[in-house]
């Protein structure tokens, strides 16, 4: 074999790394694990008693969930089931668009010094690294390739064409920009814009595809239940319905200080309808629908002027074609009985997703003040490519602070609706065996749980300066939290009194996690974040099994384990044994050798490492964030494959390659 080149990272020495023993063996330091069944525990949330039913991973039994189709997400397919998997992440596709573009590009305007070859795609690194000269001659010297691909939409290139009128000129006018809060927080670099501009390659106008209309008086009486339920016809995976899943409990895992709040909560899916026979699994993720807060909804309403009186009263609703207000329904007219809170509340992403073109353009048609409207059209023609790249890429933007930027734009709420996106669901793992007993203080024996955690999302809020706003989903849950508690707070019983409920769907049952679950061999479990959340489920479930209770060890990463740490002490009995926790806050000291992220950890434990991904059936996890994590954890396991085998680099990449397609390396980030 290869030796390793002098340049990659040596692996220390410690009790459980010998660098120059490349033959794997289990590490003679390990603890063996005396399997007792633990005590219930009331403070507990979770039982590791003997399950109910038989766990269809003890067996590696696979589990299909219903075809369904997505209009936004991901279309990729496990072999289980043709459920849509995490979504494609948009700013891959947008680079490979972005790199189309600069190959199209006429020979004149990106001189390129090599002569035209048939078009082909490749990466966009690709294209920067092979032609730096030529990328530096339609950027000039001010900026990098790097800033290209990071601020521009996918859109084209936006320097192509630029406005440059003759500011001396007695009749150039400049924009007055609009002089309010909103408008400052888009940080537009417009320049020499003035009302005589001339704009070329305007988007046109988008048609309207939807109206509303009077209720047939022949129709019975339309009952919203609005502030819980989604309507019937918001149907992530037809024909089955969402299902409001009665909130049983809900806690902070964090602790006051931590940089981002997660809370954890249990589901009462005890009468959740039967969808063929498919069940939840350990590690499987389900859908939760979430609704925009109504604050953002009446701040949206407030804005269009929209009549209070009118807000909600049921009205036909009639499109012409795709698939809205459905989410992977059929593309086909449609005309149902809702209410235009309904469609607000339910059925359009207001805050998630970057500015459109298109949305920027509806504005433009029913701005009132010149310069408005002079300054959205700019943005949407040839011209202002460049200040639209910024708008979209810079911080999320809400329907909400746009309108308030431009307060003379009042689209007709037709009209709006007709560009704005779908409210997509939102996915969390489960952070339980669901087929454990969910025994509970209190709860009949016959109920079943099902448990997650959710990390709230927070972005700045242009409101208020040091303001924050929250995520669709993520704030949704808060939401529900903060009444679960505040109610136990004041002596009430929530579950009882208060009647939350969350919608959701069973949706990822055969998501990578899940589907490589399984099986008697050793796993090393590595996350960061909400990203152990999984983990959990898999432990519980491995340490009732006496065959694999030593065969599984989890590497966790937090900022601070007196804040951060998700939960500590609900691993089982042996948690210590099979835990390691490591702080990226605490630092590192000269001549240290504790391990400040969990990629350092990876290293220093690179027997039990190197012993698993060579074992027979043997398994490494990882999850959570794609960036930093995720990378640090790829080149870490690279460096042990390097050193424990002898390989050098390229060997290395190929041997987890190898990994990943029979299972045995399965990473799960975003």
């Amino acid at each position: 074999m290869a030796s390793s080149p002098a340049m990659s990272p040596r692996i220390p020495t410690t009790a459980t790394s010998h660098p120059n023993d490349p033959i794997p063996k289990e590490p003679a330091a390990i603890p063996q694990l005396n399997l007792q069944p633990p005590p219930f525990d009331a403070t507990t949330t979770s039982s590791s008693s003997q399950p109910e039913h038989p766990s269809p991973q003890s067996t590696a039994e696979s589990t299909a969930w219903p075809t369904t189709h997505s209009n936004s997400t991901s279309t990729s397919t496990s072999d289980d089931s043709e459920a849509p998997l995490t979504p494609n992440t948009e700013p891959e596709r947008q680079m490979d668009e972005i790199v189309d573009k600069l190959q199209e590009l006429p020979t004149a305007s990106v001189n390129f010094a090599e002569p035209q070859q048939p078009r082909r795609r490749r990466a966009s690194t690709t294209l920067i690294s092979d032609n730096p000269n030529d990328i530096r001659r339609i950027l000039g010297d001010g900026e990098s390739a790097t800033q290209l691909i990071s601020q521009c939409c996918g859109g084209g290139c936006c320097l192509l064409k630029t406005l440059a009128p003759d500011t001396s000129s007695p009749s150039f006018v400049p924009v007055v920009i609009p002089d309010n809060r909103a408008f400052a927080s888009l940080n537009l670099r417009l320049g020499p814009l003035s009302l005589d501009s001339e704009l070329t390659d305007t988007t046109p106008l988008p048609p309207v595809n939807l109206s509303f209309d009077p209720v047939p008086v022949s129709e019975p009486k339309h009952v919203s239940t609005v502030q819980k339920d989604p309507p019937k016809f918001v149907q992530p995976h037809p024909p089955y319905d969402v299902y409001s899943a009665p909130l049983y409990h809900a806690r902070e895992l964090t602790k006051p200080g931590a940089e981002k709040r997660t809370f954890h909560f249990d589901l009462d899916v005890t009468d959740y309808p039967d969808e063929g026979g498919v069940d939840f699994k350990v590690g499987g993720a389900i859908g939760i629908c979430p609704p925009n807060s109504q604050e953002i909804v009446n701040e949206l309403f407030d804005i269009l002027g929209v009549p209070k009186f009118v807000r909600d009263k049921p009205v036909t609703l009639k499109t012409s074609t795709g698939r809205w207000p459905t989410i992977w329904g059929d593309d086909k007219p449609r005309e149902l009985i809702t209410t235009r809170r309904e469609l607000l509340t339910w059925c359009v992403d207001v805050q998630s997703f970057p500015p459109t073109k298109n949305l920027l353009r509806v504005m433009a048609e029913h701005a009132d003040a010149p310069n408005e409207k002079k300054i959205l059209t700019y943005l949407c023609s040839a011209q202002g490519q460049a200040a639209f790249c910024d708008l979209r890429t810079s911080s999320h933007l809400t329907v909400a602070q746009l309108l308030s930027a431009f307060p003379s734009a009042r689209p007709p709420l037709p009209a709006l609706l007709s560009v704005l996106q779908q409210l997509m669901p939102r996915f969390y793992s489960l952070s339980n065996d669901p087929h454990i007993s969910s025994a509970r203080p209190g709860l009949p024996g016959d109920r079943r749980l099902i448990e997650l955690a959710v990390t709230v999302h927070e972005t700045p809020d242009w409101h208020t300066e040091g303001n924050t706003r929250r995520g669709v989903g993520s704030g949704f849950m808060e939401r529900l939290a903060y009444q679960f508690i505040d109610a136990e707070k004041q002596g009430i019983d929530p579950a009882a009194v208060l009647d939350l409920r969350v919608p959701m769907f069973r949706g990822l049952m055969a998501n990578p996690l899940s589907r490589q679950f399984g099986g008697d061999g050793p796993m090393v479990l590595i996350g960061a974040g909400v990203g152990m959340a999984p983990f959990r489920g898999f432990i519980l479930n491995r340490l009732k099994n006496a065959n694999c209770a030593n065969k599984i060890w989890l590497i966790q990463g937090v900022r601070d384990s007196m804040v951060d740490e998700l939960y500590s002490g609900e691993l089982g009995d042996h948690e210590r044994e099979i835990k390691k926790v490591v702080q990226s806050r605490k630092g590192r000291i000269a001549g240290q050798t504790e391990a400040k992220y969990v990629q350092d950890e990876v290293r220093l434990q690179a027997d039990i490492v190197w012993f698993v991904s060579n074992a027979l059936d043997g398994r490494i996890f990882v999850c959570g964030s794609s960036k930093g994590m995720g990378e640090g954890v790829e080149e870490a396991l690279i460096d042990v494959a390097m050193q424990k085998g002898g390989i050098d680099k390229e060997e290395a990449k190929e041997f987890w390659a190898t990994k990943k397609q029979d299972g045995q390396y399965i990473a799960e980030t975003w």
